[in-house]
C-alpha cells in the first residue's frame, strides 16, 4: 500500500529487525517512528467518556520506518511486531508516554485531518493484522470532535520521540495539496516544491510536553535560523501518488521560503537512504518536521497593552461596582468592548466595539493585560484571541504581590483552572498564552517594598505549573521599571536601567533555579538609538548590554512615548517599534517582541489637548458614548462585599485615533 521512497524493505537504509531491538535507550529517544495503514478507527474506551481512547490501526504496513531527530540522518526499518512490544516501548520511551500525530481522511472526505495524542499500552495481533493503543487526545484539526468513534482511511502514525532533559521542543507539521522533488546540478541535492500550501502549519510539543498551536506559515519562517540554529532538521514527506499509493521521502532541510502571495513553500534538501523508485509527484502532502526550540510569542511580536474601558472607568473607584471590579478587562462580562457580543442580559448590538478584530486588523498579534481575577471566566477572550492568531500575556495583578504566602497558596492554584490560564480540559495552558507577567512596577511602588513579594510569587506560581503539570515553555516576567538614566555607570554599562531589579530576580535562591523559564520586562520610553545602538555612550545598545549580562529572553512590556512630553514625536514612537522588530527578527532568541504602551489613552486620564501625560500614550482617544448597558445581579456569577450591590453601567464608546495611531500602524503593518 505504501511506497517506501525513504529506504527499501529488503536493503534496509538503517537497522534490521535483531539490531534494532537490542539497541540502547539513547538510540531510540532520537527516533521517530512512522507506521501507515490504509484504515483506521478512534473510539472512547467507555460510551460516553472523552478522557481515553482506543486507537486502532488495521492492516498495517509490516514495517514501522523510522528517521533521527537532529543531528543525526540515520533512517531505517523495524518489524511492526518488534516495535509494538511492550519491552521494545520501555527501552524506547521509558516512563514518558510518546506524543503522536494522526493523519488521515475520514470515511467518504478527500480532507486531511488529524489528531495530536499521547500513546500507551501498544498491542500488535499477528493474527487479525491489527494494532492498537490507549490513546489521550489532546488536540484535533475536527470541526466538532466529539465523543463518538471516527473510521478512518489512509492512515498515517508519527509517532515523536520523547524530549532531552524534559526540554520544551516542538516537531511541526506542514500541509499542502501537492509536493514534488526536482533533482538540481548538485548531486544528492533536491529541490522541494509543496504547491497549495497552508496557510497555515501545525506544532506539536514532544513529551514530555502537551502543547499545540495552529500559526500562520508567514510567522513561522523567520524563526527558522533560531527554532534550528545548531543543525538542519529532517523531516518525512509523505502523500498519495496519481494511482492512489502512499508514498514516503525522508529529507533532510535547508533554505526555506515561502511564498505567500503563491502559497508556495520550497526547501533545498538531502533525501535519506535510498529511493525506491522514480520520484513521483504525491498529493495530500503532509511535511513532519523533526523536533527544535519554539516559542509561544509570534515573530515578529508586534504587542499593545489593553485595559480599554470606557467613559465612567476610574480605576480609584472601580471597586465600587461589579462590572468593573479588579479592573479585568478581559472577563467575559465585558465582551461588548474587545468581542461582538456583550454575554450580559442586554445586548451590545449594532454597537459591539469589538477591539480584538480591530488590532489583528493593524497587525497587532500580542496583548498585554494588566488586571485579572481568577474568579472570573476569560475563556471567552482567550479563544476569540486565539481564533484571530493573537497571543496574549496574561497578569497576575499587583493585590497579590502584597499578601501574604497563605494567600498566595489559596490563589494560585486558581489561575490554572479553565477559565483562566488553563485550557478548556485544564491539562496545560490555553493555546493563545504566550507568557505570564507577575504585577506591573512594584519596583517602584511604596519604595520597592513589595518587590521581594513579587519575586517569590513568580517562584511559587512556577511550582504550581509543575504541580499541574502544564508545559514548561510559558516564560513569566516581572514589569519593572526603566530609569533614562540611572547612575553609577561602570565603564562596561554596569547599573544599566532596570539592571538590579533583574539580578535581584534572577539570583535570589527562590527563583535561580528557574532562569530558564524567566523573561526580563522593562517599561521603556527611551528612543531607539539608546535601545539599540548607544545606551549611555557604551557604543551599545541597553538590548545588546543586558542580554549579554544576563542571558534572559526580553519583553518590553511597555514602550512608546506620551504625547504630552516635549520629545515627542510620531516618527520617536515609530522608530521604536521597527528597532524591535528588525532586532527581533535577527534575534529572536534575544528578544520576544514589544508591548506599544497602549492600545487607547487611560480614559480618566485623558484631556483634549494632551496635557496630562499618563492619558497621552493611545492610538485611540476615547470619544462620544455609543451605548450603555446596565448590568443586574443575573450577570455575573459571585457576590462582592465591596460592590455593596451595586452592578454598575458599561459604557461602550467610540474610539478615535490619535497622533499615534499612524506611527503604530506603519511600524505594524
Amino acid at each position: 500500500m505504501i511506497a517506501l521512497a525513504s529506504c527499501t524493505l529488503l536493503t534496509s537504509c538503517g537497522t534490521s529487525d535483531s539490531s534494532d531491538t537490542a539497541a540502547t535507550d539513547k538510540q531510540y529517544s532520537s527516533r521517530i517512528h512512522v507506521i501507515a495503514s490504509k484504515n483506521g478507527r478512534i473510539a472512547p474506551a467507555q460510551a460516553g467518556d472523552t478522557s481515553s481512547w482506543i486507537l486502532t490501526l488495521e492492516n498495517p504496513e509490516p514495517t514501522a520506518l523510522w528517521y533521527t531527530d537532529r543531528p543525526s540522518q540515520d533512517v531505517g526499518a523495524t518489524p511492526l511486531k518488534d516495535y509494538i512490544n511492550a519491552a521494545f516501548w520501555r527501552s524506547a520511551y521509558g516512563d514518558v508516554n510518546p506524543n503522536a500525530t494522526i493523519l488521515f481522511q475520514l470515511a467518504g472526505s478527500d480532507d486531511l485531518d488529524g489528531l495530536y495524542v499521547s500513546l500507551t499500552r501498544p498491542s500488535y495481533n499477528e493474527k487479525s493484522n491489527t494494532i492498537t493503543f490507549d490513546a489521550k487526545i489532546l488536540n484535533d484539526t475536527l470541526d466538532n470532535m466529539g465523543a463518538d468513534s471516527l473510521a478512518f482511511t489512509n492512515v498515517t502514525l508519527n509517532v515523536l520521540n520523547n524530549a532531552e532533559d524534559d526540554e520544551a521542543v516542538s516537531s511541526y507539521i506542514q500541509y499542502a495539496s501537492q509536493a514534488v522533488l526536482q533533482p538540481t546540478a548538485v548531486s544528492d541535492q533536491y529541490k522541494v516544491v509543496l504547491s497549495g500550501a497552508g496557510p497555515d502549519m501545525i506544532w506539536v510539543d514532544n513529551a514530555p510536553g502537551q502543547y499545540s498551536d495552529s500559526r500562520p506559515m508567514s510567522n513561522f519562517f523567520p524563526q527558522w535560523p533560531y527554532v534550528f540554529k545548531d543543525s538542519p532538521p529532517n523531516a518525512a514527506l509523505v502523500g498519495t501518488t496519481a494511482t492512489g499509493k502512499m508514498k514516503l521521502y525522508f529529507l533532510t532541510l535547508t533554505d526555506p521560503t515561502y511564498d505567500e502571495a503563491l502559497k508556495q513553500v520550497s526547501y533545498t534538501a538531502k533525501l535519506l537512504g535510498q529511493t525506491s523508485g522514480a520520484l513521483e509527484i504525491i498529493n495530500q502532502a503532509v511535511l513532519s518536521i523533526d523536533s527544535g526550540a519554539f516559542s509561544r510569542f509570534p515573530v515578529p511580536g508586534k504587542g499593545t497593552g489593553y485595559q480599554a474601558f470606557g467613559q465612567g472607568y476610574d480605576p480609584s473607584t472601580a471597586n465600587n461596582t461589579y462590572i468593573y471590579f479588579g479592573s479585568d478587562i478581559a472577563r467575559k462580562q465585558t465582551g461588548s468592548l474587545w468581542g461582538t457580543q456583550s454575554y450580559l442580559s442586554q445586548s451590545c448590538e449594532p454597537s459591539c466595539r469589538n477591539d480584538l478584530e480591530t488590532m489583528k486588523s493593524l497587525g497587532i498579534n500580542l496583548v498585554r493585560l494588566y488586571d485579572w481575577d481568577p474568579r472570573n471566566d476569560h475563556s471567552q477572550f482567550l479563544d476569540y484571541a486565539d481564533s484571530l492568531n493573537i497571543k496574549v500575556v496574561v497578569p497576575i495583578s499587583n493585590w497579590l504581590p502584597t499578601q501574604n504566602a497563605s494567600e498566595w497558596n489559596k490563589q494560585v492554584p486558581n489561575y490554572f483552572k479553565p477559565g483562566n490560564f488553563g485550557n478548556k480540559n485544564g491539562t496545560d495552558w490555553h493555546p493563545a498564552i504566550a507568557g505570564v507577567i507577575i504585577s506591573n512596577e512594584l519596583d517602584m511602588e511604596n519604595g520597592g517594598t513589595y518587590y521581594g513579594n513579587v519575586i517569590g510569587l513568580v517562584a511559587r506560581f512556577l511550582q504550581e505549573a509543575d504541580k499541574q503539570g502544564f508545559s514548561k515553555n510559558i516564560p513569566v516576567g516581572v514589569p519593572v521599571t526603566f530609569v533614562p538614566r540611572g547612575a553609577p555607570f561602570g565603564p562596561g554599562g554596569q547599573n544599566m536601567p532596570g539592571w538590579k531589579q533583574f539580578n535581584q530576580l534572577l539570583t535570589d535562591s527562590r527563583t535561580a533555579q528557574y532562569k530558564d523559564r524567566l523573561m526580563l520586562c522593562p517599561n521603556t520610553y527611551n528612543s531607539k538609538d539608546y535601545l539599540f545602538n548607544n545606551a549611555e555612550s557604551t557604543g551599545q545598545g541597553w538590548v545588546q548590554l543586558t542580554y549579554k549580562q544576563f542571558g534572559v529572553p526580553i519583553l518590553f512590556t511597555e514602550i512608546g512615548l506620551s504625547r504630552a512630553q516635549s520629545g515627542y514625536t510620531p516618527n520617536f514612537v515609530r522608530d521604536q517599534l521597527q528597532g524591535v522588530l528588525a532586532y527581533q527578527k535577527a534575534n529572536p532568541e534575544q528578544l520576544l517582541g514589544a508591548m506599544h504602551f497602549q492600545f487607547d489613552d487611560k480614559v480618566w486620564k485623558q484631556t483634549p489637548n494632551d496635557t496630562d501625560t499618563e492619558g497621552a500614550f493611545g492610538m485611540y482617544h476615547h470619544g462620544a458614548v455609543v451605548k450603555q448597558i446596565q448590568t443586574v445581579k443575573d450577570d455575573f456569577n459571585f457576590y462582592i462585599d465591596e460592590a455593596k450591590g451595586v452592578y454598575g453601567i458599561l459604557t461602550i464608546d467610540k474610539l478615535d485615533s490619535t497622533r499615534t495611531y499612524a506611527p503604530v500602524v506603519e511600524a505594524y503593518k
